[in-house]
């Protein structure tokens, strides 16, 4: 009887630590979740006051801007809000003005062409949005990104060609952008009154940065 009961105490001890133990791995699995939904809500709100603050600093200093918080899970909270479409679309913006404010000469030729083309590329993401206002607002920047080419004898009538396609592009994903409409009618009559032809290939061409051409509907599905 002594040895059973000395055996049962052994089992009832063993028992006792493992649902101890069991107790303590659960606290710590709960202390951990409540650590990580409180960096995620840090992580969470800091998102909607880095995007203002740079659309503030942009409106000043566009080269300046930046909308990208300091965060504790990295992009874990911007991978749940769906950010990532407005930072890369505001990105495209800065790197637009930096074209666009660039006098292309002789000297800096190169320079200019390199910034163009990742203008170009960055406002692909954008131009392909399932948001009209926003594919409609990218597809209008290239297109006079393509015409500044042109005017300035870097591809001539293929890159006139590739603003119209990228104008009438951005016409037809938001029928409403005055802008867009504007532009298209201009470049239009000017190719009209120096004699250009104008040519929007076949349906399934694309531009310079194989992103396609209006002539081929709307590019992509959005984000």
């Amino acid at each position: 009887m002594g040895a059973q009961t000395g055996l049962e105490g052994v089992t009832t001890s063993r028992l006792i630590a493992g649902a101890t133990t069991l107790r303590i791995l659960g606290a710590v699995i709960l202390a951990a979740l409540a650590v990580f939904a409180a960096l995620l809500a840090s992580d969470v709100r800091a998102w909607p006051f880095a995007l203002d603050r740079g659309d503030a600093v942009y409106a000043v200093s566009p080269g300046a801007a930046s909308w990208t918080p300091a965060t504790r899970l990295g992009g874990v909270a911007a991978s749940l809000l769906g950010v990532g479409r407005d930072v890369t679309s505001r990105r495209a913006l800065v790197l637009y003005r930096q074209v666009a404010g660039q006098q292309e000469i002789l000297s800096n030729a190169l320079d200019v062409e390199t910034l163009r083309v990742a203008a170009e590329t960055a406002l692909a993401a954008p131009a392909a949005s399932s948001d009209p206002r926003i594919a409609s607002q990218a597809r209008t920047l290239l297109g006079i990104l393509a015409f500044g080419a042109a005017s300035n004898g870097g591809g001539g009538a293929s890159q006139t060609d590739t603003a119209i396609s990228d104008f009438t592009g951005a016409v037809t994903v938001d029928p409403a952008d005055t802008a867009a409409k504007f532009d298209l009618e201009l470049l239009l009559r000017l190719t009209a009154a120096h004699g250009q032809r104008i040519s929007t290939g076949p349906s399934n061409s694309f531009g310079k940065t194989g992103r396609r051409a209006a002539a081929g509907g709307v590019p992509g599905s959005g984000y």
